[in-house]
């Protein structure tokens, strides 16, 4: 589980125990259970997307392995949530000379068409469910799933790119340094050349 997940569910946990106590001091479960359910269904709904866009999973798969009315309108409106491609690759990925490439996290990297797959297949298994569907229309607990999902992947969406991005820089960095020593020796090797 990566730590941008574990931070969630840290917070989510805190804020759990917090509101568990009434004015009165005492525990009221009533309210846990609900909310300890819609972030695991949050955090179901964005390890589905990460495999897919991972191609662990097709789009296909990532769908039938949600089968309520309402998770399947929960993922709908979360897939519509989503950002399309959100980390633009900036440096190659494969080895060139002796440089190493820079991997494009791809766990994120949803496209637009495959959100439009995604939605379409939906449409034509369950039209009904989609039809003028709007966040008010999902139910708290779907609702509370969404809204935590939204805000998960995007945060961890930003930590992802911050990543990449100090590995880029450190990539570049290192083809400048590398660049830099190699023209130095072949000033030396042709002043050394010139004397002789």
């Amino acid at each position: 589980m990566s730590s941008a997940v574990e931070d969630k569910l840290l917070d989510t946990e805190a804020t759990l125990d917090a509101s568990d106590a009434n004015n009165d001091g005492e525990p009221s479960g009533e309210d846990e259970r609900p909310k300890e359910e819609s972030s695991e269904f949050a955090l179901k709904m964005i390890n589905s997307v990460k495999a897919m866009n991972s191609g662990e999973l097709s789009h296909y798969e990532m769908v039938n392995s949600f089968s309520l009315a309402d998770e399947l309108k929960c993922l709908f409106m979360f897939i519509q949530a989503l950002p399309h491609r959100p980390i633009v690759p900036m440096y190659p990925e494969t080895p060139f000379l002796f440089f190493k490439g820079v991997l494009l996290p791809r766990s994120f990297d949803l496209t637009e068409d495959m959100a439009n797959d995604v939605k379409t297949f939906m449409k034509g298994n369950n039209s009904e469910y989609f039809t003028e569907l709007h966040l008010h229309d999902l139910e708290s607990y779907y609702l509370d799933a969404y809204e935590s999902a939204v805000r998960i992947y995007n945060d961890m969406v930003e930590k992802t790119r911050a990543s990449y991005l100090s590995n880029v820089k450190q990539a570049k960095s290192q083809v400048i340094e590398i660049s830099a020593a190699i023209v130095c020796g072949l000033v030396v090797v042709l002043a050394l050349i010139g004397l002789s």
